[in-house]
């Protein structure tokens, strides 16, 4: 082979590893491209289930925690950087990480900071909604130890403390998903019906109707002329003043 020919030959192995390069290029391209736009799909689905979730719960009568949030005012910023981004890809393909803007590097960030916001409002939304139901079935501790105690009910008794427990952890435990919220509401429902079965006719008639009308806060809500000074000393002697809040009825 002559000295002519081994020029060419290399010439010709350096031309392929140019292009193998090149190709290996654009495959890092569009590796870095696919890997952004899947961080950003995760992000932003995870919070549209949280959201679809949350806005199921403002149907129920009397629910109002879904509102159009400041939070959500950056969400024409990451359509206007998703329409650039889908424009640099269209024109420039691979290329399109060299954008000048950086549009695509933009969105991912800004969707990771803004999706930070979403999830707390949706959080707080879930607290908010959890904290009123759990409205419905609070038990004072004297009154549920009444059950077992004067009433002899235990089947009563052990029920509302096993679903109770059942419900701390399913509330520990929520993930946003439906078939968990079907399940907890079912628990509540049952805490709910237990505690409509409990006794109270062995505290006084005046703490009996302080506590049926705190219990029935969503229909009749109970206000300060129902907390006489016979319940008061009651509740002060049995410890349990600071279960109780004062708010304007308004």
């Amino acid at each position: 082979m002559t000295f002519k020919s081994n020029v060419h030959l290399l010439q010709t192995e350096i031309n392929n590893y140019k292009e193998l390069e090149k190709n290996i290029s654009v495959v890092d391209s569009y590796s870095t491209i696919a890997g952004r736009l899947n961080d950003i799909s995760t992000c932003l689905k995870k919070e549209v289930k949280k959201s679809q979730l949350i806005r199921s719960l403002d149907d129920e009568p009397g629910e109002h925690l879904y509102s159009e949030s400041e939070v959500f005012q950056e969400l024409p910023y990451l359509l206007e950087l998703s329409t650039l981004s889908r424009q640099a890809w269209d024109e420039f393909k691979d290329k399109s990480l060299q954008d000048s803007n950086n549009n695509l590097f933009n969105l991912q960030d800004s969707v990771k900071k803004s999706t930070k916001k979403f999830s707390a409002y949706h959080d707080l939304c879930w607290a908010d909604w959890i904290s009123i139901k759990q409205k419905d079935f609070v038990v004072p501790e004297l009154i549920l130890e009444n059950q077992k105690k004067i009433y002899k009910d235990n089947e009563l008794y052990n029920k509302y403390k096993s679903l109770l427990e059942l419900f701390h952890q399913e509330k520990k435990h929520f993930i946003f998903d439906d078939k968990q919220l079907q399940s907890l509401k079912k628990v509540i429902g049952q805490l709910s019906d237990l505690q409509g079965q409990m006794k109270k006719d062995n505290l006084p008639q005046p703490v009996q109707k302080f506590f049926d009308s705190v219990n029935n806060y969503r229909f009749t809500r109970p206000t300060l002329d129902l907390l006489t000074e016979e319940v008061f000393i009651w509740l002060k002697e049995n410890d349990m003043l600071s279960q109780f809040m004062v708010t304007p009825n308004v």
